[in-house]
Order: structure tokens, then sequence, then C-alpha cells
């Protein structure tokens, strides 16, 4: 959720950061959105019913577009299901840039202020939008980063997670969410966390990327032990990544992905997530059969950034390390 701090410092790098994900006419409508043209973003958001990963895609990508031009989108949304879901979704993007991306104690009394204002603001568009459209999945993944950031407590977040799957218990981004609610330094702990990815594994249908919640819980949990040492990062992502107890369960759970490929828009993320963890352990022909397939385009914060605040040069050096170009 939280991306200005490593947009900034990472510009100079040739990777595409935060398109881990495939979707083409979405690419061409983000400029359009950035520069205030709203209008082509709330049809492909309508385009989208009934795809529940393309719509939460488009609307995760097209929140974080049009969080400057808020105003507008609230003008623009009226009634509409559709505008609605932007709406909030946009005002939790708004919310989190206000806040930026320094730890709490960093962020100052009036700096808080604000964010829970305009956070608590993108409730309502949301709860309007999951009315309208109740088998609709994306509010409530909307709604759950809604409830992380007002610090709403675990009893909400599990009735929103209730809602959410019982409308879609496959949503990549929905379990994306949800891994962050049960983050240690959420709601949940590391043993939650894990208990709870390896779950999914073992539900995941052969071909879904949702399997890669696994290496993305690892990453999380492995990323906060490096904020809290000065000891290299690279050093304590080798030896996590190449324990056999976290290296062999994601081998079979990006075996279990890739025996039943489908097409997905989040594949690339999923390439991202398995790719990185191989390559820190130290399987490097299984991080470059990866890899090869992510090309530039990459996320903007996990799991490159847990090894360096510019994750795009570190991502560009794991690639010449793997032949890649």
């Amino acid at each position: 959720m939280i991306r200005t701090v490593v947009d900034l410092l990472d510009k100079t790098s040739r990777m595409r950061l935060g398109r881990s994900w495939d979707d083409p006419a979405l690419e061409q409508v983000l400029p359009q959105v950035k520069a205030g043209r709203l209008e082509p973003g709330l049809e492909l958001i309508n385009q989208a019913r009934g795809d529940n990963e393309l719509r939460a895609l488009r609307v995760e990508q097209l929140a974080i577009a049009g969080a400057s031009h808020t105003e507008s989108l609230g003008r623009l949304a009226g009634d509409n299901a559709d505008g609605l879901l932007w709406l909030g979704a946009a005002r939790i993007e708004q919310a989190w840039a206000i806040r930026g991306a320094f730890r709490a104690p960093y962020v100052g009394e009036e700096r808080f202020a604000r964010f829970w204002e305009v956070l608590a603001s993108a409730a309502g568009p949301l709860e309007q939008a999951a009315e309208a459209l109740p088998d609709d999945p994306v509010p409530w993944d909307r709604l759950q980063w809604h409830g992380i950031g007002m610090q709403s407590g675990r009893e909400e977040l599990d009735r929103v997670w209730k809602e959410l799957t019982a409308r879609d218990p496959h949503l990549y981004l929905g379990h994306y969410s949800r891994v962050q609610a049960l983050c240690a330094k959420w709601y949940g702990s590391d043993e939650e966390l894990l208990a709870f990815v390896r779950g999914v594994t073992a539900s995941a249908r052969a071909g879904d990327p949702v399997t890669a919640m696994l290496p993305l819980a690892h990453f999380e949990i492995v990323w906060n032990e490096i904020n809290e040492t000065e000891q290299s990062a690279q050093d304590i992502l080798e030896a996590y990544f190449g324990n056999s107890d976290v290296a062999d369960p994601l081998i079979e759970a990006a075996d279990k992905w890739r025996d039943g490929n489908r097409p997905h828009p989040r594949a690339l993320d999923a390439m991202h997530l398995f790719g990185a963890a191989f390559y820190f352990g130290g399987h490097l022909t299984r991080a470059q059969r990866l890899l090869a397939g992510a090309g530039r385009r990459m996320p903007a914060i996990l799991p490159w950034s847990a090894a360096s605040l510019m994750p795009g040069r570190r991502y560009a050096r794991a690639r010449r390390n793997l032949g890649l170009s």
C-alpha cells in the first residue's frame, strides 16, 4: 500500500515499478486518469463486472492513478456503484499518500489526523458499492485496507474477510490484503500468518497464482527481521530462503501454480514473489525460469524492497546475475 518513498528513490531505475500485472486496456487508460480524464477509467471498471480478478486489479490501479482527483471522482460517481467503488478505493490511496511511508513514531499528529480523516471518508462509498452489487467481492477487499488503516480491530477485519470469501474464495488481491492483516505488525503473528498461507496453498486450484501468498508471507516476516537489525539484508535473505524448511514448501507451491498455469492478470506478481525467493535461496535455475517471464515489469515494494531501498536496481542486478538482460 505504501509506495511513495520507494518510487522517489528509484526513479533512475530502468524497471517499470508498480507494473507487475497484465491488462493492456488498463495500461492505455492510466495516463488519462492521472491527467484527470476519469470517464475512461470508470468504463474499464464497469466492463470488468463478473471478472473478479480483472476488476480488483483495475480498481486498485485506477485508485492509485486517481488519488489526486478524489473531488472530481466524487462528482463523477454520483450514485453509480462502480464510481462509488472507485471513489472509496481512491480515498484510501489518498489517505496513505498523506500518511507517507514512515513508521508510526515518525508520523506527526497533524499528519495522522489528516490521514484518518480522509481514510474514514472512504467507508461510505465502499459500503454503498457493496450494497448495490451484493455479489461483488472487490468492495470488501478495499474495506480490508480501510480497516487496517483505521485500526478497526481483528473482529471487524475477520468479518470483512468472511464477506469477501463468501463472494470469491480465491481472489488474489483479497488474499494479499488478508496477508497484511495477519502480519505480526497488524493483527496476527508469524505463526498464524504461515498457517493461513499454507492453507491457501493446499486449497488452491492448480494453475492459480494465489499460491504466491506463501512467499509473500515469508517476505513479510523476513522484512520485519531486516528492519529490526543492522545485519546485511542480503545475508538475512539468503539464510532465510536457503533453509530447506522454507524452500521445499515454496517449490511445491510454485509447481502447483506452474503445472496448471492459466492466464491471470497477476501472474507477473507471482513470478516475482516466487522468483525472488528462489533467487535469494540459491535455487537459481528456478529463479531464472520465472524471472525471465517477468521482464522489466515489477512490484513497487515486495519482494525486492526487502533487499534494498532501490528495488528496481536490486531486481536489475538479480537479472544480470541470472544471465537475463
